[in-house]
């Protein structure tokens, strides 16, 4: 297993992690790529690389969890990040063929950041 780190520079971000994790997948020949985000204020997921689809992704999520709402959490200024965060998940499995991610033509595997900016810590199991 690895650890990827990542930093990110913005409250909210969308960081695109794929060419770090296929560098990692290229020593295995067939397996699966299992990532996990150490962290319950981001996410992981698959998200296509067109221009635009990050902000909308932000946008829709926004209007999921609103900002001003009551919260029993003690911190109520990050419950919004928390529950961000739950809603997407914290994990991906991608299938690994001859060294390289088994993603779509458009598919990239990206951080979903909601509390930044933090350094972030990804396991990435491969095999």
């Amino acid at each position: 297993m690895s650890a990827l780190g990542v930093q990110s520079h913005a409250h909210e971000e969308v960081i695109d992690l794929t060419k770090d994790v296929a560098a990692l997948a290229a020593a295995v020949g067939h397996g699966v790529c299992r990532l996990f985000v150490q962290h319950t204020t981001c996410a992981l997921t698959i998200l296509t690389n067109e221009d635009g689809i990050a902000e909308d992704l932000l946008t829709v999520l926004h209007g999921l969890v609103p900002q001003a709402a009551t919260y029993a959490h003690d911190s109520a200024d990050h419950v919004r990040a928390h529950v961000l965060a739950a809603l997407v998940g914290p994990s991906v499995s991608v299938p690994v063929r001859n060294g390289r991610l088994a993603l779509g033509e458009f598919q990239r595997i990206v951080l979903l950041e909601f509390e930044g900016p933090r350094a972030r810590t990804i396991d990435v199991d491969v095999g």
